[in-house]
């Protein structure tokens, strides 16, 4: 599964700092860091470079930590935490410098031991005069190499990555060549509990994301690379959205600015809403607001029912209720492209990978200038165009950018067009052209050289 990938995986208990050091090796700031244990809950992987060496660095949960929901909430997280071990070729043993070393540390060192695997242990904020008392304590937990560091202050740091460097193979080995290739960057967004995190690991064909029938489970935005029908997908799978008034505590609204900035920088973005709840084919109205704040970025949008296999509507009745409902509620929202998956069983998930590969191709698409004025020459002779009301005329257009497709008219007196005849306008232009499901940029400007 992770043939030609050279794995460096962080383990430790939690607020251990291993996010911190995560972010200081790969030199990002893509983990979440709070002073709160338990923070962390998923698998984070990376591709990171170590001078002329390559690797995917892992970060993990705590392990073997009390944490909320405790049982099984423990349980899921461990489990996949001993999968990512298994894969590992080199471990950072990350430990607290300050606290010392407990009997969690302890069991962890146990189990590492047993693994037989390649391990550094790291005596994390070393900045403390405790930390030198923690480091002889560490070596005596039976792994060769001690290293002491400041994840925060990045002291040590340098000394660390000389230890991971001597572990990895020569060349660029450590990712596969296809990451070489243009990616088509897709965010899935959504409230929590939709299966955003099931629909990641369907996709991936293997369980990447913790998955669990209770709330708030994913707290980070994190990224994964796929191969479909061709061409290169990089993956973003976010913490569930929520209203700002909802929002609990300082950790929550963190993880909600993660989510926030995964869509602004994608090329496509995947609302996920839950088919099982579905009254009537109406949509909730936090839906209807988020969907027009992805489109007030200029992103392109595909929603997703997921868990359709649940829904008591059949889907031709949610399909026309839906249409309608968009229409009424949002009108930017009347040719957003939806349908319906089940995560769980697959349904429809390819034919979803489908839509959004050819919306990404749709908004990178050029038109001809020639084919543009064409279809203007036309427009003016329409009837709307050519009424006693309409005190303008369209003189030239030209596609002045891509992704998304913006377009700019040259008219006479601009100032005379209503706000109804530039709809006129930009419908039309979208019909011609297939970009019905597309946002679109449709600027007026005046022929002669001062704009109105």
């Amino acid at each position: 599964m992770h043939l030609g990938r050279f794995r460096v995986v962080l383990v430790g208990r939690t607020n251990v700092g291993k996010s911190t050091l995560f972010n200081r090796i790969s030199r990002t700031r893509d983990a979440l860091v709070f002073d709160y244990p338990g923070v962390t809950r998923d698998i984070r992987e990376l591709s990171i470079e170590i001078f002329d060496k390559e690797a995917e660095l892992i970060d993990t949960p705590g392990m073997f930590d009390g944490i909320e929901k405790a049982t099984k909430l423990s349980n899921i997280i461990n489990t996949k935490i001993n999968d990512v071990v298994k894969s590992a070729n080199l471990i950072i043993f990350v430990l607290d410098g300050i606290t010392g070393i407990n009997t969690n540390d302890k069991e962890i060192a146990s189990v590492l031991r047993k693994r037989d695997k390649n391990t550094v242990v790291v005596v994390n904020k070393s900045e403390s005069e405790r930390s030198s008392t923690t480091h002889f304590e560490a070596m005596e937990l039976g792994f060769k190499q001690v290293v002491r560091v400041s994840a925060e202050h990045g002291l040590g740091i340098d000394k660390l990555l000389d230890s991971i460097y001597k572990y990895l193979p020569d060349g660029k080995q450590g990712v596969n060549q296809v990451d070489e290739k243009e990616k088509i960057k897709l965010s899935i967004i959504g409230k929590p509990n939709v299966g955003k995190s099931t629909i990641v690991n369907k996709i991936l064909g293997e369980e990447k994301r913790l998955v669990a029938d209770f709330d708030g489970l994913t707290r980070e935005s994190a990224e994964f690379t796929f191969e479909f029908n061709g061409k290169q997908f990089q993956i973003v799978d976010t913490p569930g959205l929520r209203r700002k008034s909802r929002i609990c505590g300082d950790l929550e609204y963190i993880s909600s600015g993660f989510s926030k900035k995964a869509y602004i920088n994608c090329d496509v973005v995947v609302l996920v809403a839950d088919a099982s709840i579905l009254d009537e084919g109406e949509i909730d109205r936090y839906n209807l607001i988020l969907a027009a704040e992805i489109i007030k970025n200029n992103k392109p949008l595909v929603i997703v029912f997921n868990k359709c296999d649940k829904m008591l509507l059949s889907q031709d009745k949610a399909i026309r209720t839906l249409r309608r409902n968009f229409e009424k509620s949002l009108s930017q929202l009347k040719a957003v492209p939806f349908l319906f998956i089940s995560a769980i069983n697959g349904y429809n998930v390819s034919e979803m990978l489908q839509l959004i590969l050819s919306i990404y191709s749709k908004q990178k698409m050029r038109i001809k200038t020639s084919k543009l004025n064409a279809w203007l020459a036309l427009l003016n002779d329409s009837t709307p165009l050519q009424n006693n009301s309409v005190k303008f005329k369209l003189k030239y257009v030209t596609q002045i950018e891509s992704c998304p497709p913006t377009f700019l008219i040259f008219t006479t007196k601009k100032e005379n067009m209503r706000s109804d005849q530039k709809r006129y306008v930009i419908n039309s232009l979208r019909r011609s052209f297939g970009l019905e499901d597309l946002v679109i940029k449709v600027k007026f400007k005046n022929s002669n050289k001062n704009d109105a």
